[in-house]
């Protein structure tokens, strides 16, 4: 009876430990190879997007774009609605070849999420989604691409695999209402 219990301490801490180290933490595609909290050297913004004080804010239709050095990659960005009524569209971007071509990932503060092409292509239509943070909190949204194929994730939880073309990454807002703003504080590449 005591060396059972020996065991199972040793086991809890055993896990403990393992999960402290990152065992369950999603992997990246490399090494990391760029952190940006949104300075105009390395982003091309279209539509109604300004830098503001290490972030980007997009107060209508727009976004930015960085471009992206290797097949296979990890892109993650942090951002949440900053202005207006709850209910904007705000998301990445993947793929990016021009305003006509790529794929978005948008989620808004009601809970709610969409993944779909430039052209008009949809991977899923908007629906409710758990693991978002509602409100004005901040959500970070992820793709992992490796092999043409991207794994969408929502602050850590998976969402679902949609093909990849190459193409830049980056950060989109679409349709906003009047008084509406999106805003980014960071962006992260990993890669081989």
């Amino acid at each position: 009876m005591r060396w059972g219990f020996v065991a199972l301490v040793i086991g809890i801490v055993g896990l403990i430990v393992a999960v402290a180290l990152g065992v369950a933490d999603p992997k990246t595609a490399g090494p990391l190879k760029w952190e940006d909290h949104f300075t105009a050297v390395r982003w091309e913004t279209f539509g109604e997007a300004r830098f503001d004080s290490g972030g980007l804010v997009i107060a209508s239709t727009g976004g930015a774009v960085a471009p992206v050095e290797a097949a296979d990659f990890t892109f993650e960005a942090a951002g949440g609605q900053s202005a207006g009524v709850i209910g904007a569209a705000y998301g990445i971007v993947f793929g990016y070849q021009n305003e006509q071509d790529y794929v978005m990932v948008l989620i808004n503060g009601n809970g709610y999420v969409e993944v779909i092409g430039a052209d008009g292509t949809q991977w899923m239509a908007w629906q409710q989604w758990p693991n978002i943070l509602l409100g004005d909190e901040a959500n970070r949204l992820r793709v992992d691409v490796s092999g043409g194929e991207g794994l969408i994730r929502i602050n850590d939880e998976v969402l679902l695999r949609v093909p990849v073309g190459e193409g830049k990454v980056g950060v989109i807002a679409r349709g906003l209402e009047a008084g509406q703003e999106a805003r980014f504080g960071w962006a992260k590449l990993w890669a081989k």
